[in-house]
């Protein structure tokens, strides 16, 4: 789907940084989120904003117009025809970027005060292919998001593989990126929900340098009616979006062998423990929301584990194995009663 419309403000030189941004009925949030960018940003060249609203019904679009108009920076709003959801969104606005680096941020979310200009400060002088921050959430606590070497260039892709994994979150607005990493494959999968455990793993797998900068840049809003919050708190079993994280990770386990032919094992370790955490996670929103005989739910649970197994570079049984040599008792034990009531019953 491509932006059928667009306003826009403020032009220049060649940007060094796209922000971009989808809006869907963001009306509380969405003025704060582009203030806390444009404040940052005094009118200084070589940075765009592109907002793309995907057909809101609650006025989001009318509070970013007012913000374009009224705004000096090089700022663009876009406009899909129809709602079709943040992956679309995200997508349309890569085809239009034009800076080097792109940074989705969402917008019930803020950039925190200094961000950009540490970032500036990173991109220009060492130019990595990916720049990745933390962040913090309500009550100001800290999230890392990477495991690995800190405020320093690095040319390892395992090392970054591993390090992602191993902090196990797979978002796109902790990291900016050098635009050409998409190319003209890598894209979100529109209509699918955890869209960015369906892509940044393989963006990942292309970056050939990395830099984390080991400090929060974002504060992150759980946001009541989003996505994880639902699933965090409905007892009801959303069979599509679950099937949808089960499938996330779908030929990531051959891409990771081929890139990285050498790779240790424990760097395929870390990746099959995520996959094996979700997939318990899976089975207790399973057997939360369960409304259906216990053979069906053995029956489900075996289902998402064969699906979730496939893109695993190791066995489940395997996994949890390794969680008692590592002393990780309760990680086992979970892991190992959802095996157990995953088996089919012997006669």
């Amino acid at each position: 789907m491509t932006a059928d419309a667009e306003t826009s403000t403020g032009a220049g030189q060649q940007p060094w940084l796209s922000i971009l941004m989808p809006v869907y009925n963001v009306a509380p949030f969405v003025e704060e989120c582009l203030g806390s960018i444009l404040d940052q940003l005094d009118g200084q060249p070589g940075i765009e904003v592109i907002l793309l609203d995907d057909q809101s019904t609650d006025g989001s679009a009318g509070l970013c117009q007012r913000v374009v108009a009224h705004c000096q920076s090089n700022i663009r709003l876009l406009h899909h025809g129809e709602n079709a959801g943040p992956s679309a969104a995200r997508n349309s606005m890569l085809e239009v970027a034009r800076g080097d680096y792109v940074w989705f941020v969402d917008a019930d979310d803020r950039i925190l005060p200094g961000a950009i200009r540490s970032l500036q400060e990173i991109a220009a002088s060492v130019r990595p292919d990916v720049i990745m921050c933390d962040y913090v959430r309500e009550g100001s606590e800290c999230y890392a998001t990477f495991d690995g070497p800190e405020r320093r260039v690095s040319n390892c892709t395992e090392t970054l593989v591993a390090g992602v994994f191993a902090k196990r979150r797979l978002h796109a607005w902790s990291r900016v990126w050098k635009r050409d990493l998409f190319g003209s494959s890598i894209r979100f999968p529109v209509g699918a929900c955890f869209e960015d455990a369906a892509t940044i793993p393989w963006l990942l797998l292309k970056a050939e340098s990395f830099y984390y900068a080991a400090e929060p840049w974002v504060y992150y809003r759980s946001r009541p009616g989003s996505i994880m919050e639902r699933l965090a708190r409905t007892r009801s079993f959303d069979v599509r979006r679950n099937d949808d994280l089960a499938g996330a990770l779908a030929g990531f386990h051959s891409a990771l062998a081929e890139a990285l032919p050498d790779a240790a094992s424990e760097t395929m370790a870390t990746v099959a423990r995520f996959q094996s955490r979700e997939f318990v996670k899976i089975a207790k929103r399973l057997a939360r929301g369960r409304k259906t005989s216990w053979t069906r739910l053995r029956t489900d649970i075996g289902r998402y584990q064969t699906v979730m197994e496939a893109h695993s570079p190791l066995p489940f049984a395997a996994v949890a194995r390794q969680y008692l040599a590592r002393g990780k008792i309760g990680r086992a034990a979970a892991l190992g009663l959802v095996l157990a009531v995953s088996r089919p019953e012997r006669s």
